[in-house]
């Protein structure tokens, strides 16, 4: 970063400033209206471009640049910017994931991709690993098949478990339901993972498959959010998954441990 150069402050139409989206987060629409509703012209700092390739690129201020053209009725119009040359897109998704503005931090989500952006080692890592068990990350929004929508949990379990036992746990979600959009809730990804770190070498793999695709992973979702206080975050799911395993097993059953 010491490259940069702060160049100057001024005014740009709006027009000629554009989102990179291989690192931004996508606009939301509701924060926008919130904006123009409380807008406060004292409050606004300078939209952050990026001058790079002929093109102004904004990574920080996005939704601001939001509200005040949906205030100026949809149409362009002059905005103040903070103008920073000799950044790299890589340099722009480093910036972007580091930011801390005053109305909100960025998204954990968002901050992942645009390390990935940034060719961060450990976030690329993690899509491989993830494609390794027959899921894929690309940070979009929206469910579908085989696709990890909670990239912060899955990085989480990465960091805790390590990439083999990730593996592990995604291959057993999709062994026991096919990759199905409902399996790769947070909630399900974070009690397989408690359970099989509470019960390492003690569980037998088959009749967890068995027990978890007996059940809509739905079902383990409002069950463990029914416990509502008396246990708190993956444990809710942990103790259901822990439950339908006992129902399988025809042998010893495993204590609750959570």
């Amino acid at each position: 970063m010491a490259k940069c150069i702060i160049t100057e402050y001024k005014q740009v139409n709006s027009a000629f400033i554009v989102i990179d989206e291989d690192y931004q987060r996508e606009l939301d629409q509701n924060r926008v209206k919130r904006i123009v509703a409380n807008f406060n012209p004292d409050l606004v700092n300078p939209i952050k471009v990026s001058y790079r390739n002929g093109k102004y690129y904004v990574f920080d201020g996005q939704h601001t640049l939001a509200a005040l053209k949906m205030r100026n009725g949809g149409k362009d119009l002059m905005v103040e910017c903070k103008i920073y040359r000799g950044l790299s897109e890589a340099d722009e998704a480093i910036l972007f994931s580091e930011q801390n503005g005053i109305s909100r931090q960025v998204a954990t989500n968002a901050k992942l991709k645009a390390l990935y952006t940034a060719g961060d080692i450990e976030i690329k890592n993690l899509l491989t690993a993830t494609e390794a068990a027959g899921f894929y990350i690309n940070f979009t929004y929206g469910q579908a098949a085989n696709k990890i929508v909670c990239v912060a949990k899955a990085f989480q379990v990465y960091k805790k478990m390590g990439q083999y036992n990730y593996i592990e746990i995604l291959r057993i979600i999709k062994d026991s339901w096919g990759g199905s959009s409902d399996s790769m809730r947070t909630e399900i990804l974070g009690g397989i993972a408690l359970f099989c770190e509470t019960y390492m070498g003690r569980y037998k793999r088959k009749i967890l498959v068995n027990a978890l695709s007996s059940v809509n992973p739905i079902v383990i979702v409002r069950d463990g959010k029914a416990f509502g206080n008396s246990l708190s975050g993956d444990k809710r799911f942990a103790v259901q998954i822990l439950s339908h395993y006992n129902k399988r097993s025809r042998g010893e059953k495993l204590a609750a441990e959570f």
